[in-house]
């Protein structure tokens, strides 16, 4: 199951994809699905778009069933590429919100009621790295 709110990405997505896996329109801050319908939630190469993080963190701890995990990939800020990247990036792309730092990330999966966080960091090149954050939702 995926979700994009751009018609062209998921227009794109499905010409790639089985037409057994479901492409939904929706926001990371309103995802289209049932509270506790899922085990795991995947973001990839996306969070640096999202405008109001901790809603969008929180919306999907919501679609999470206790127990189930949030694994969030995205670009890291601890590497100087990436901070300068993302400089440029919100001179050039309006969609760019915000590329985070380990320490960050860390404090908003807390804040929003994660447990057991868990942040890897990955050196791409000497240019770029990528971080993958892990955060359990647990029963309130």
């Amino acid at each position: 199951m995926g979700v994009d709110p751009v018609p062209a990405m998921l227009k794109i997505a499905r010409r790639k994809l089985p037409s057994d896996i479901a492409l939904h329109e929706g926001w990371a801050e309103q995802l289209p699905f049932a509270d506790a319908q899922f085990d795991l939630v995947v973001s990839c190469s996306m969070f640096h778009y999202v405008a109001r993080p901790l809603d969008a963190l929180i919306e999907m701890q919501r679609v999470l069933r206790p127990g189930g995990q949030l694994m969030l990939t995205d670009w890291c800020g601890d590497y100087l590429m990436c901070r300068l990247f993302e400089r440029y990036q919100r001179l050039r792309a309006h969609a760019h919100a915000r590329t985070y730092r380990t320490h960050e990330c860390a404090r908003m999966l807390k804040e929003s009621g994660y447990a057991a966080v868990q942040i890897e960091t990955y050196k791409i090149n000497w240019l770029w790295g990528l971080m993958t954050a892990r955060g359990t939702h647990v029963q309130a």
